[in-house]
């Protein structure tokens, strides 16, 4: 019998963090420098929903993808986690490691956007992942755009009322996993057990993002819904949508 093997991924810092489960059970957790050595490790993925943006805007495209932000901003909740999206043209800058100035500047030129310290902060992660979406037509299909807060909306049922930081979120978030793990917390707990050989750049937020989309990615891409219900592609075919299951769509479609 052929295994389901899933991964939630997470931009941690200096590098990606991965919690992968096999058949529906926690297995272990990844981290690499570079997205390339995750995509290309010894597992084959069925699944990956990660935590950056994924279908870059750029002439023709930015209200497309400023409805997947938006959409998402008002279904968590929480519209200071979700972040303007650097152009593709940005985020190659910022992989190549330019400094603030340049990739703000360029998106400037691109998107007619000024670009915060915070998108700057995921412009390099993007450019990763866009790379390989672009010239690897199984990782655009596999490699899938999911927000944690959109996620653990969708799995708890309900609005969050907490800040991932806190001691009640880290619990509000853990109650969400409960139908789906027998002990959320022991997960967690063997998890960060994992990590204790790792670097401190990774935060104990970052664990349980990856974590939350881990779950939500073993639901199996069949169960899977998106914002918006009618997602579109960017100027490189690569699919401008975020990822999420709940038991009724958190959106309707607008389609007839």
């Amino acid at each position: 019998m052929t295994s389901y093997t899933v991964a939630g991924v997470d931009w941690a810092g200096d590098g990606w963090i991965a919690v992968v489960f096999r058949d529906g059970s926690y297995e272990e957790c990844v981290v690499t420098e570079t997205f390339e050595a995750l995509w290309k490790s010894d597992h084959e993925f069925d699944l990956m929903l990660i935590d950056v943006p994924i279908g870059l805007p750029g002439e023709g495209t930015v209200h497309e993808r400023e409805v997947v932000d938006s959409t998402a901003r008002e279904v968590s909740g929480r519209p200071s986690s979700v972040f303007p999206v650097p152009s593709r043209s940005a985020a190659r800058k910022a992989l190549a490691e330019a400094e603030y100035e340049a990739v703000a500047a360029q998106n400037q030129s691109d998107i007619d956007k000024g670009l915060n310290w915070q998108s700057y902060y995921i412009a390099a992660g993007s450019g990763e992942v866009d790379a390989i979406l672009r010239t690897d037509d199984q990782a655009r299909e596999v490699v899938i755009e999911a927000h944690p807060e959109v996620c653990f909306r969708g799995l708890l049922g309900r609005q969050l009322h907490h800040s991932k930081t806190s001691a009640a979120g880290v619990g509000e978030r853990l109650q969400a996993l409960r139908d789906d793990l027998d002990s959320p917390g022991r997960v967690l707990e063997e998890i960060t057990e994992n990590l204790v050989d790792e670097s401190d750049a990774v935060e104990i937020d970052d664990v349980l993002d990856a974590l939350g989309l881990a779950v939500t990615a073993q639901k199996g891409e069949d169960k899977l819904e998106y914002l918006p219900p009618d997602w579109t592609r960017d100027a490189e075919d690569v699919p401008m949508r975020m990822a999420y299951w709940a038991e009724e769509p958190l959106v309707s479609s607008t389609r007839n």
